[in-house]
């Protein structure tokens, strides 16, 4: 932090579907990246530890056994880092199957927070798949470690009293009540958004419009960090637009189909 400025970060890697093993590492060289250039907070897109659009593949256990020990990797790979780091992996819990976002700081699992709305209408069918999360925390055993669980959850830094963090996932923006509402009114000034939004025609300024109006709206910061063209190997088109915004001002906004970080300083 200096000067009441934090430099916040939205990370598009070039993920390969259902490949853990390269995802894990292209996700550990970006936070490299990120540190380097002094990011306090970075965001990696919706399951970007696997990839968002291995469909059937999330019914492997294969796969999710494999997610689960990235996120280990990636929490003990965070240990020497002044970051918090925010990665998407499915989580098995109760045998149901949660699309979910990893919040990781200095070596420690922070939290494990599901998406709450999961789309399931035209080009999206992710209930044959997941489950929608719950707002209510419990506590559950991670690999051998106990973390919080749920949609209702903030992380709070100790030593930077108005940097207070509100995790989303993709679809739960586009809701007429988001989590993000329920964040900010409980405290939270900083939103991120882990997504894999599709391209169409129009849809990117309406991405703009919508993160834009939501930080005017919530008086907050928002960081989107979108999936990239990695995930284009079926019907859709995915082009990595992130944006980051505050009270209602683009702060900074990525090109298209490019794998990069983009930065911004709140």
């Amino acid at each position: 932090m200096n000067y009441g400025f934090i430099r916040v970060a939205a990370a598009t890697h070039a993920v390969v579907v259902a490949d853990v093993i390269h995802n894990t590492e292209e996700i550990c060289r970006m936070i490299e990246e990120a540190r380097q250039n002094q990011a306090s907070l970075l965001v990696f897109p919706e399951l970007s530890v696997t990839g968002y659009t291995c469909h059937d593949l999330f019914l492997q256990n294969t796969l999710l056994a494999r997610a689960e020990k990235a996120v280990d990797e990636l929490r003990r790979f965070s240990v020497d880092y002044e970051m918090v780091i925010v990665a998407g992996f499915p989580f098995s819990y109760k045998n149901k199957l949660y699309n979910c976002a990893a919040v990781i700081c200095k070596g420690a699992l922070l939290g494990i927070v599901p998406k709450r709305f999961i789309p399931n209408y035209q080009e999206f069918y992710e209930a044959r798949y997941f489950t929608p999360g719950d707002r209510l925390p419990v506590t559950v055993d991670f690999l051998g470690e106990e973390t919080l669980f749920g949609g209702n959850i903030l992380f709070r830094c100790k030593d930077i009293e108005h940097f207070v963090i509100g995790v989303e996932i993709c679809e739960d923006l586009w809701m007429p009540l988001t989590p993000g509402t329920t964040h900010a009114l409980a405290g939270a000034t900083v939103l991120v958004n882990s997504s894999a939004s599709d391209e169409v025609v129009g849809k990117t300024l309406y991405r703009n419009q919508l993160v834009g109006g939501k930080s005017a709206s919530l008086i907050c910061a928002y960081i989107y960090a979108n999936t990239g063209i990695g995930e284009s190997t079926q019907d859709l088109v995915f082009s990595g637009h992130n944006v980051i915004a505050e009270n209602g001002a683009i702060v900074s906004e990525s090109g298209r189909f490019a794998d990069e970080i983009l930065y911004g300083d709140i």
